[in-house]
Parts: C-alpha cells; sequence; structure tokens
C-alpha cells in the first residue's frame, strides 16, 4: 500500500463523502412506518384544516348582534355534536348548543361559552357580550387546501406525522432508507453475553453502531464478525457489499500484519478515496467506494474512536443520501471549562451540556482517550476544538455537533 497519506481536515474529509453519495430512491410507505423518515417530496395538503367552520368551546352558537344587550335571553333550537350537524339553523333570538369541534350551525357567526351562560327554561341566558367570531374556528386558518406544509428533506417526528394524518395524506413518499452492512474484525472479539477467555473482548462496537445507524435513519443489512485472516475478510466483504448502500468496517484499518481491511478492499476493486483525517479520536478512518458505488468506511477500533469517526463522517454519507441537512445539527456553544486540543487535529471532546443565556455550555465527560467508552455516555454533544487549537479556554466559543 506505500507510504501512508497524508492527513486530510475534517471539513475536507466530509466534501469528499458528500461528492460521493448519490441521494436514493423514493418509495411510498404507509403512515404508521413514517416515523424518523425524511419527505422525498414537497407535502401539499388536499384540502383545508379545519375543513370547516368549528367551535372552539363547549357553549351556545348565537348571533353576535343579539348579545349587545347582555344578559339576554335566547332560545335554545337544538344541539350540535362532534360529528354530527345541527337540524335547524340559529335566527334571530335563538341559540344552539355545541360541543368543541362541532360544525357552526347555518346563522350563527360566534360561540359563547358555557362558563358565560345559564340555562332557564328552555333559554340560554347570555351574562356578556360576544364580538362576530368569538371562540369559532375558521375553515382553513391552519392550513390552506394547496399549501405547501412539509417541504421535501423535512424529517418526520410526531407532529409531522399528525399534520400529514390531518390533511388526508395516509401514504407520504419519502426517501428510502440507506442500507448498511456492519464487518466487525479481530479474533479477540466475542458477541455479548458470552463468557470470555482469557485475552477476548466483548464487541461493543457492533451494537453501538447498529445504534447510531437506526438514530441517523439508515437500517443495518447485516452485521457480522470476521477473524484477523486476509482471504476470509475479502470473503466477508464480497458478501457485505451485496445489497449495502454502505459498508462500515470496525478495526484492522492500520498497517500491522494482522490488519486486512484496507487491501481487502483494494482486492475487490475499491478506489481509496481518503486515509487519515485530522481528527482526535477516530483519525484512523478510510473511505473507500466500490466498482457499483457503495461506500466502505474503514473505521477504527477502538470504541470511542469508532463512535466518534461514524458521527463525524458516517453520519454525513447517510444523511446526504437521503437529503437531510447536515447544518441542523450543528450550533455554537460556549466552553464551560478549559477544552484541551492536539496541535494539528481536531479534537472531537465528548460533552455534556447545559443551556444557558448565551447558549449551550459544554463541559468534557470524563476521561477522553478513544479505547475509554464512559466518555461517550449521556453525551448530546461533540464540541470541535480546532486543529490550530492547544487549549480552549473556558469561556471561548466552540463548535459543536448534537448526538443523534
Amino acid at each position: 500500500m506505500g507510504a501512508e497519506p497524508k492527513r486530510i481536515s475534517i471539513e475536507a474529509a466530509r466534501n469528499l463523502v458528500l461528492e460521493h453519495v448519490s441521494r436514493l430512491e423514493d418509495e411510498e410507505i404507509a403512515l404508521a412506518d413514517a416515523l424518523g423518515r425524511v419527505l422525498a417530496r414537497d407535502a401539499v395538503a388536499p384540502g383545508d384544516l379545519p375543513p370547516f367552520d368549528s367551535s372552539g368551546m363547549d357553549g351556545y352558537a348565537v348571533i353576535a348582534t343579539d348579545t349587545e344587550d347582555a344578559p339576554v335571553a335566547l332560545k335554545i333550537v337544538g344541539e350540535a355534536r362532534a360529528g354530527m350537524l345541527a337540524l335547524d339553523p340559529v335566527e334571530h333570538g335563538t341559540a344552539i348548543r355545541v360541543s368543541t369541534g362541532a360544525v357552526v350551525p347555518e346563522g350563527a357567526d360566534a360561540v359563547v361559552r358555557q362558563e358565560l351562560t345559564e340555562v332557564e327554561d328552555g333559554a340560554v341566558i347570555v351574562n356578556e357580550e360576544v364580538s362576530a367570531g368569538n371562540d369559532v374556528r375558521y375553515a382553513g386558518e391552519d392550513i390552506r387546501a394547496g399549501e405547501t406544509i412539509l417541504q421535501a428533506g423535512t424529517l418526520l417526528g410526531s407532529a409531522e406525522i399528525g399534520a400529514l394524518a390531518a390533511v388526508n395524506i395516509a401514504r407520504p413518499v419519502v426517501v428510502r432508507k440507506p442500507r448498511i452492512a456492519l464487518v466487525s474484525t479481530g479474533d479477540e472479539l466475542v458477541s455479548p453475553g458470552r463468557e470470555l477467555e482469557p485475552g477476548q473482548i466483548r464487541d461493543a462496537n457492533a451494537p453501538a453502531l447498529t445504534a447510531a445507524s437506526h438514530a441517523a435513519g439508515a437500517e443495518i443489512v447485516t452485521s457480522v464478525r470476521v477473524g484477523d485472516e486476509r482471504e476470509a475478510t475479502v470473503a466477508t466483504l464480497r458478501e457485505a457489499m451485496r445489497g449495502a448502500d454502505i459498508v462500515a468496517t470496525v478495526g484492522g484499518v492500520s498497517v500491522g500484519p494482522h490488519d486486512h481491511v484496507r487491501p481487502a478492499l483494494e482486492q475487490l476493486g475499491a478506489r481509496q478515496i481518503f486515509c487519515r483525517v485530522s481528527l482526535k479520536p477516530g483519525g484512523q478512518v478510510c473511505l473507500y467506494v466500490a466498482p457499483d458505488g457503495t461506500l466502505a468506511f474503514a473505521l477504527p477500533g477502538n470504541p470511542a474512536s469508532a463512535l466518534t469517526a461514524f458521527r463525524v463522517l458516517v453520519t454525513p454519507a447517510i444523511y446526504g443520501m437521503v437529503g437531510r441537512d447536515l447544518t441542523l445539527h450543528t450550533a455554537r456553544g460556549v466552553a464551560a471549562t478549559d477544552l484541551i486540543g492536539t496541535i494539528g487535529r481536531t479534537s472531537v471532546i465528548r460533552c455534556t451540556a447545559e443551556m444557558h443565556d448565551d447558549g449551550w455550555h459544554v463541559t468534557p465527560n470524563g476521561d477522553q482517550r478513544s479505547h475509554i467508552l464512559t466518555s461517550m455516555l449521556g453525551v448530546p454533544v461533540l464540541a470541535l476544538v480546532p486543529e490550530d487549537c492547544e487549549v480552549l479556554r473556558a469561556g471561548e466559543p466552540v463548535d459543536i455537533e448534537f448526538v443523534g
């Protein structure tokens, strides 16, 4: 493989990732399956919301001018419930009892809240004057027919799904989820739940990266483990690339006699885009592109390194494939304590965060060494200390990226 390539900046690496990403195809899905998916097209309301003038409160539908001399008595001539129309219109001197959400009866232009009334001998006593439009929800006051309610690229959460349902978009068109194949390497790895033999460690990376993939909006099509053997690595990667948009390997990415990932990818015809990024932890990360366009990320094996490299470089690839905007997950924070950097590397500090008047104040979450998995626990943000900064002092601004 020759001499090790020069490190490139995080920004350059991300740009190269996005240059080799293609947006995936659209698919139509049931609304019940839409949580966490990304809209492929603008969602345009086919009708008004509300679809009719409705009552905003329990009370009585009236003609507003009839209440000018309140208190006044108005004859009750019917009832309108949610889902049931009144049989008669409202005329001067009359009122119709209405429930919240009921269609405002014909002739009425206001609703008097129940607590402002009394009922006597088939009449309602209105104790306060109301104006036209009082407690009436007008058709289309929330959403008009033909209005774009959600733009392409929107991540669908509970509120967005509710809005789609309300305007009768039962099968939204979304971008297909990226398919990821995970390949863990190492003779020393065993699955959680098994007892360890001398020299063995449990594979924490595969479950962590599976969760990170799901959180970013991808699906795992396979998760396999291969020992430190060249031909087995080639065979495993060849199989992993079938049906995957992204292959993420963990471990075996260095140049030692038992590190076979990079030679195996090259044997399969994959082209190296970069290898080694000015990133700490996780700098020993490579991107290859297979002949069929599949992206192959070779991640380092230390837990914090693997997860950091995934979030900094693989997550943008996932977002790019579905049209999500990565900048929505970045912000400017404030260092609550000194943040220690490394000259020549962008130091990604796993941090806790508290919101203050001037923004998020971030604090390192314990030991930041690359093998310390507990530094990732309960961490909502990553703070990026620039590669030309040895110490970013408390109170200074810092770029942050939100996790998950």
